[in-house]
Parts: C-alpha cells; structure tokens; sequence
C-alpha cells in the first residue's frame, strides 16, 4: 500500500490522494517497473480532470481499490484507460485509489467527483474489501515496510441510515496498543489466513486444499443479514438513489475465483440482490474470466493477485461494451 510521502498527501475525509502533478517510476519484484502519473486533482491520470465535459463527449466515472487504481502498470496500460481507445467519443475518470474500500469511494464520490459532470458512475469494488466497512484503523506497510496504523473513515447503520464516523480524520499513524481492545478488533490486518496460505503454498497444497473444499474466503456475503453486507448494501443503495446518472456496479473477484477455487455464489447472490433493489446495472465478469483456459487466466493475474497488462486488456475488452449499451441507451 502507498504510504510514501512524497507520493500521497492526507485528506480529512477520503482519507487520503495523490499528490497532484507528480510522476514517478516505481519498481516492485514481481511487477517491474511502471510509472505513476496523477493530475491536478491528484488521481492517477495523464490529463488533468475538468468539472466541465467537452460537448459531444460522454464522461464515465469509476470508483475503486487498487485493481482499479492499476497495481504494477502504468496510466496508460489500466483497463480504464484503454477502455477510452475502444468507446468513441467517451472520457473515463478513474477516482480509484490504492486501498480504498467501498466506503472510502462513496466519500470520494460525495466530497470531490459528484461535482463533475458525468453521464455514468461504475462502482468497482474488489471482493476481499468487504472486510474495511467494518474496520476503524488499517495496518498496512510504509514505503520501508514499516508496519503503520492509521485511522479511516467508515460508516455506520443508525435506524437503517448511514452515519458517517471518524470524519474528519485526525490525520497521522496511531499505536496499536494505546488503543482499548474493542478498538484493536477494529483494525484491518488482511486476512486472518494469509500465513496459512503461505504454507500451504510452499507446501504445494493451497490448490489441492481449497479445491477439495470449495472454500468461501469471506463469510461475509454468507447471508444479507452481515454487518459487513449491511453496511456494503446501504452504501450502495443510498450512493444509487442519491446518483442523477445510472449507476453500474462490477464486482472485481480475485483469482481464487478465477481459477475456479472458491465457489462465488455467495457474494454473486448479494450483488444480485442488490442490483434487484436499487435497480442499477450490474455486470459480474467472472464467468468471461471462466470461460478462459486456465492458462491464459493466469497469465492475467500477478502472483500477488493485482492484474497484469494482459488482465487490463481482457477486462477492457469484456467491460467496454456494456458501458456503450448503457451510454447508448441515456
């Protein structure tokens, strides 16, 4: 996660942006190098964002974690950008930030890109966030992988209306263990099972095991009735009735569920759900991935699960038509 500050700057209620008007070569092991942009209002782009649309351009956009932001590959390589070379005439502005939970994209919406004219909002959310709606502080490494906790805004549900909490944020990192322990159980650390998983990987088992099983990685889309879902559920419902534009929502799932090694009908059946009650559009693009030989789904996916080049050109190729039935249809 991008703790770096000469890259990121704090926002007292998103939490936190890019620093505008910067461009950086990074490098990780697996990824190699790739070069970060942002613009003026300090979002990953090669051009700055105008409130105002050009006449004759239709304006997308999108909200994300770091799938959408673009893990390991340059501006120009996401999915969202490409997406703009095969829609004519259509602009996308990606407000997706490096872990960024739905609650951190709905203030995001609210504080800063509601303002933009725009003919479409795509709301992206990765799976395995589910688990920040619950979460007042994440842990997370610093750019010396220094383990750091700062605190996040979330909501909550009051009579069955989201409440904002923690905004604005008190900037700055806490100490884990000045905090009460009802406090501690609300800081994110990942999933609980990542050393297991390191095992069992090194153990050349992980496949064999949650195969054997159909693992379900996040309890939290078991029943409608989560705290977690509660709170994904009314974000998404209040951003959707709130939006003067269609909204769609696309569900990024991670590469167990691409390689077909946990069973998604689950968190497919609340998405489901929820698309049914707010009636937004909904596109879940996990049986395209699943139509794939196993081997080219793998060549779309890192190692650590963010998307390759290859990835970002799959998902822009599957995702473009549906945003020009929708945007044809206005």
């Amino acid at each position: 996660m991008l703790l770096d500050d000469e890259i990121i700057e704090f926002h007292p209620v998103i939490g936190k942006r890019l620093r505008p008007d910067i461009r950086r070569v990074l490098a990780q092991a697996e990824w190699g190098e790739y070069v970060l942009q942002s613009n003026n209002y300090g979002f990953r782009c090669n051009r700055d964002f105008s409130p105002a649309k050009q006449v004759g351009i239709k304006r997308v956009m999108i909200f994300g974690d770091s799938y959408v932001f673009g893990n390991g590959v340059s501006n120009e390589a996401r999915f969202t950008d490409l997406m703009e070379k095969l829609i004519p005439d259509v602009e996308i502005y990606n407000f997706a930030l490096e872990g960024f939970g739905l609650d951190q994209q709905y203030l995001c919406y609210q504080e800063i890109a509601a303002a933009f004219e725009h003919d479409l909002v795509i709301i992206a959310p990765a799976i395995e966030t589910i688990r920040k709606l619950t979460a007042h502080y994440e842990l997370v490494s610093d750019e010396h992988n220094v383990k750091r906790c700062y605190v996040k805004p979330y909501f909550d549900l009051v009579d069955g209306k989201l409440a904002r909490r923690n905004v604005p944020l008190p900037g700055g990192y806490v100490d884990i263990d000045h905090l009460p322990p009802s406090e501690r159980e609300k800081v994110n650390r990942a999933t609980p099972f990542a050393k297991v998983g390191d095992i069992l990987n090194k153990m050349r088992l992980k496949d064999v095991v949650v195969g054997a099983v159909q693992y379900q990685p996040f309890p939290e889309y078991d029943h409608s009735d989560t705290p977690a879902w509660r709170i994904m559920q009314a974000i998404l419902s209040e951003w959707v009735a709130s939006s003067p534009q269609p909204v769609l929502v696309f569900p990024l799932p991670g590469f167990i569920y691409v390689k077909g090694k946990a069973n998604a009908k689950n968190y497919q059946a609340r998405f489901q759900e929820a698309a049914e009650q707010t009636n937004c559009h909904l596109y879940d693009p996990l049986a395209d991935f699943l139509s794939l030989p196993i081997e080219e789904r793998r060549k779309q996916f890192f190692l650590e699960g963010h998307l390759t080049p290859r990835g970002h050109e799959y998902v822009a190729k599957i995702l473009a038509p549906h945003i020009q039935n929708i945007l044809q249809n206005l």
